[in-house]
């Protein structure tokens, strides 16, 4: 009995840590490197009031961005589960049918189905190719993947990713290629105030200064050329993927947008959680197609 319960606390205690320890760690490195930059070597290496009130306040402007985007993403990951982009498509599709309707006069379509009734419940004569999630016990999208730590299906998932402890996917991706962002700027800042006093007080060289920065910035660099064809992560080296789906949109502006939302760039300055990701009707199909062409 006692052996059963030493068990479950560590499950929990694992759990906790997979779930939290590297965004735990993501705050220490980030509060640390603040305090050494800003509050002990500006100040050896600046004489100039000025520049180390302008370094204090930069460094301060790109801690909070760093701070709101991974707290935007570890709670916009909820939002990346399936069930909620296709509740939130059908909804949309059934407003643009409604729209449709007072609009134009009512149609016969060849199908007998209008096209709301047709993209709900239209079954494919060959089910080949189709998902199941025995974890969820439901049909999937094909471009869906179950994450185990997550505990849910996960919608256009790039990756699932340990330091801030959660999936990337259609929900918060665009709050983690921000992080990133700002991570790399931090970097390239404080990178050569850390190695300075490194080099004067501690050793002469102990590592490469620039590798953080090139690990981050390269990392960066993979998003946004993924993003920008219209993949994820997993899917763009997933030959088999990209033979069978082509990128999301048709053109550049479509892509950043299923991932920014509208006015994109804006992003980059404040996170804007209530500009959720446009979804064109072509993009819908792709993204929750189950097992036809249609869907």
């Amino acid at each position: 009995m006692g052996l059963v319960m030493v068990n479950q606390k560590l499950a929990i205690l694992g759990e906790f840590l997979v779930k939290w320890g590297g965004t735990m760690l993501v705050s220490f490195v980030l509060m640390s490197t603040y305090y050494s930059c800003v509050h002990i070597i500006a100040e050896n290496m600046y004489d100039n009031p000025t520049l180390i009130y302008w370094l204090t306040l930069i460094a301060r402007v790109i801690i909070l961005e760093i701070i709101v985007n991974l707290a935007c993403f570890v709670y916009y990951a909820r939002y990346n589960s399936v069930t909620y982009w296709h509740r939130k498509s059908c909804v949309a599709d059934l407003r643009v049918y409604a729209e449709d309707n007072e609009a134009q006069p009512e149609v016969e379509y060849a199908s007998a189905q209008p096209r709301v009734d047709r993209h709900l419940s239209w079954e494919p004569a060959n089910e080949a190719g189709s998902k199941f999630c025995f974890t969820c016990n439901k049909e999937a999208p094909q471009r869906s993947h179950h994450c185990p730590l997550c505990k849910m299906c996960v919608l256009r998932k790039d990756h699932h990713c340990f330091i801030t402890g959660a999936c990337v996917g259609l929900g918060n991706q665009r709050y983690f290629m921000v992080f990133l962002f700002w991570c790399a700027i931090g970097l390239v800042i404080a990178m050569p105030h850390l190695f300075f006093y490194m080099n004067t007080e501690i050793a002469y060289c102990i590592a490469n200064k620039q590798t953080p920065t090139w690990f981050t910035g390269i990392i960066y660099d993979f998003q946004v050329y993924y993003t920008t064809q219209g993949y994820t992560m997993y899917e763009y080296n997933n030959l088999t993927v990209r033979a069978t789906f082509q990128g999301d949109g048709e053109n550049m502006g479509e892509r950043l947008r299923l991932v920014f939302g509208k006015n994109w760039a804006l992003n980059f300055l404040v996170p804007l959680p209530w500009n959720l990701p446009v979804l064109t009707p072509a993009i819908s199909d792709s993204l929750f197609r189950v097992r036809s062409k249609v869907l």
